[in-house]
C-alpha cells in the first residue's frame, strides 16, 4: 500500500495545495496521504492566520486523510530542524511511502547536488563559504559561490548551475533541499516526490491570482481588516478570495469564528520581554546570539510593533524571518539548549481524520514506532516523561495561541483537553 506524506502549514489551505494532494496521489498510486501539519504557530516566526483544528478540517475536506500535528519545536524552527522533525514524524509511522513537496525549480539534480554536499561539506566547501564571508558576501551570497566552487571541482555541476543563486532564493526549494538532507541521515526508504510550484511565488503578495500563494493571501486579509478597521471581518468581505481557495477550504474561512492572528497582535508581549529580560537572559533563547542580544537591548526604544522591529534590525547577514522566528522562540520560551540533542518525535498527536482512513490508523498502530495521542488526556497513560514534557510545550503554545486571540476580545477558543479531534 503506497501512502503519500506531505509536511505542510496550510495557513492557510488553498487550490495550490489541493493540486499538490491531487496530483501527487495520482503521480504515487497512493491510497491514502498523511499529513504533518504545523499547529498554532508556523515556521516563519509567527502565529497561524487560523488556529489549528479549522485548518485541520479544510485539509481533510480537500483530499488529506489523516493530519498530524508538528510539534512546536518542529513548525516554529528554522528549516533544517523544520525538515528533520516532520521527516522523523512520517518516518515514525511506519506506512509513509512518499514523500510529496513543492519546488520552484525543474532541476531536481541540483537539488540531490546541493542536499548532498550540505551533508558532506568537503574542506573545499568550507573555505570558499569562509573566504566568501570575510570578503563581505552576505551568508546566501557566500553560500551560492561555496556551492559552484565545489561543484565546478568534483565535475558535478549541472548546466543550470548558473540559477543556484536563485534556486537557493526559494523557501520552497530550501526545504526540498533539506528534506532530501533528512530522508538521507535517517537512512529512509521513503520516496521523494517533487512538484513544480504553480502559480505565485512564495512571497508575491499581489492578490487574485487562482494559484495564490499563502502569503497573498494573508496579506489580502490583513488588508481588509486594516483598511475597514475591524479584525472580525468574514462573511462577504472575503467574497474576493473564493477563487484562491477549494470551496469546502474557503466556506471554514468564511465562517471562521475567531478574529485572525498576525504577528503583531503578540508585540505587546514581545515588546515587554525584550524589555525586562538582559543581554544575557536574551541570548540564551534559540536562534538568538550574543550579538544579536546586544543590539535587541541597543534598539529597543525604536520598537513599535513585532513586524517594524523585525523590520529595524534585519541585516545583510540577519533576514527579517530569522528575526521573527527568534522573536517566536522568545515569547514561547524555547531555548537553544532544547535543541540539543534534536528532540526526535515521541508520540503521533491526531489533529483529525477521515473515516474512510481507519485501515490507515489500524497500519500505524500496527507498523508505528510511536504512540498515537488522540487527545492530552490520553499521554499519562502512554507516554514516559520527556514525551509528556514534549506534548506539554505543544499544549503551552495553544495557550499562547489563546491569548493572542483575547487580547482581540475572543475567549472562545477551547483548549487542547476541550477539543475533540476533527473526524470526517
Amino acid at each position: 500500500m503506497n501512502v503519500l506524506g506531505i509536511i505542510a502549514e496550510y495557513n492557510p489551505f488553498h487550490v495550490g495545495h489541493a493540486y499538490q494532494i491531487e496530483t501527487l496521489k495520482k503521480e504515487t498510486g497512493a491510497a491514502y496521504t498523511i499529513i504533518a501539519m504545523s499547529g498554532n504557530f508556523v515556521q516563519r516566526g509567527a502565529p497561524a492566520l487560523m488556529e489549528k483544528y479549522s485548518r485541520t478540517k479544510m485539509a481533510l475536506r480537500c483530499g488529506a486523510d489523516l493530519v498530524l500535528e508538528l510539534p512546536i519545536f518542529y513548525a516554529a524552527a528554522s528549516a533544517e530542524h523544520f525538515a528533520r522533525g516532520g521527516i522523523a514524524l512520517l518516518e515514525s509511522t511506519g506506512v509513509v511511502t512518499h514523500l510529496g513537496f513543492g519546488t520552484e525549480t525543474k532541476d531536481f539534480t541540483l537539488l540531490q547536488e546541493i542536499a548532498a554536499l550540505f551533508n558532506h561539506p568537503p574542506k573545499l566547501f568550507q573555505e570558499a563559504l569562509r573566504q566568501g564571508i570575510k570578503k563581505g558576501l552576505s551568508f546566501p551570497a557566500a553560500r551560492s559561490h561555496a556551492i559552484i566552487t565545489s561543484l565546478e571541482q568534483e565535475k558535478r555541476l549541472p548546466d543550470s548551475a548558473i540559477n543556484i543563486k536563485n534556486v537557493l532564493a526559494s523557501p520552497n526549494n530550501i526545504l526540498a533541499i533539506e528534506y532530501l538532507r533528512a530522508l538521507s541521515c535517517y537512512c529512509s526508504n521513503i520516496l521523494p516526490c517533487p512538484l513544480l510550484r504553480r502559480g505565485q511565488q512564495y512571497h508575491d503578495t499581489s492578490p487574485g491570482q487562482e494559484f495564490s500563494s499563502a502569503s497573498a493571501i494573508r496579506a489580502s486579509i490583513l488588508e481588509r481588516e486594516l483598511s475597514q478597521k475591524d479584525f472580525t471581518i468574514k462573511g462577504s468581505c472575503l467574497d474576493a478570495l473564493k477563487q484562491t481557495l477549494p470551496e469546502g477550504a474557503f466556506d471554514i474561512l468564511k465562517n471562521y469564528s475567531h478574529p485572525f492572528l498576525h504577528e503583531n497582535d503578540f508585540s505587546s508581549l514581545l515588546h515587554y520581554k525584550l524589555m525586562t529580560e538582559s543581554v544575557p537572559q536574551l541570548s540564551c533563547y534559540a536562534d538568538v546570539s550574543l550579538d544579536l542580544a546586544r543590539r535587541i537591548k541597543k534598539e529597543i526604544d525604536s520598537f513599535c510593533s513585532w513586524n517594524s522591529f523585525c523590520s529595524h534590525l534585519k541585516s545583510k547577514n540577519t533576514t527579517y524571518t530569522r528575526l521573527s522566528r527568534m522573536f517566536l522562540h522568545i515569547i514561547l520560551n524555547i531555548y537553544h539548549e532544547d535543541y540539543h540533542p534534536f528532540p526526535e518525535p515521541s508520540y503521533l498527536r491526531v489533529l483529525g481524520f477521515c473515516k474512510k482512513a481507519a485501515p490507515l490508523l489500524a497500519a500505524i498502530k500496527s507498523q508505528g514506532k510511536l504512540p498515537i495521542i488522540t487527545s492530552p488526556t490520553d499521554a499519562q497513560g502512554l507516554l514516559n516523561k520527556s514525551a509528556q514534557n514534549l506534548l506539554w510545550r505543544d499544549l503551552e503554545s495553544s495557550s499562547l495561541y489563546r491569548i493572542g486571540l483575547a487580547a482581540k476580545g475572543d475567549n472562545q477558543l477551547k483548549n487542547d483537553y476541550q477539543q475533540p479531534f476533527i473526524c470526517l
